[in-house]
């Protein structure tokens, strides 16, 4: 038996089987269900304040980013223009 004979016999072999059925849905469910939560620790709060207070000062720097980039893209485009044009 060469070596693509052998590949084909394990390819409708392993088509034959069947996967084991596995079903965990219901202790999934359970889990969910109790309600059991667990109560935030001092530093999982600091991170969360830390980290809504970084996205409050993103915002308004992203859009302030905004602002300057495009004052300063005119006098940038006459620069690289000007650039172009001695090459």
């Amino acid at each position: 038996m060469n070596w693509e004979e052998e590949i084909q016999y394990l390819a409708a072999r392993a088509r034959t089987e069947e996967p084991p059925r596995v079903d965990v849905t219901y202790r999934v469910l359970s889990i969910l269900s109790a309600g059991r939560c667990e109560p935030i620790t001092m530093p999982e709060r600091l991170w969360m304040w830390l980290a809504a207070g970084s996205a409050a000062l993103a915002t308004p720097a992203a859009i302030i980013a905004g602002f300057v980039y495009r004052s300063s893209a005119g006098p940038l485009r006459e620069i690289v223009d000007s650039i172009l044009w001695a090459m």
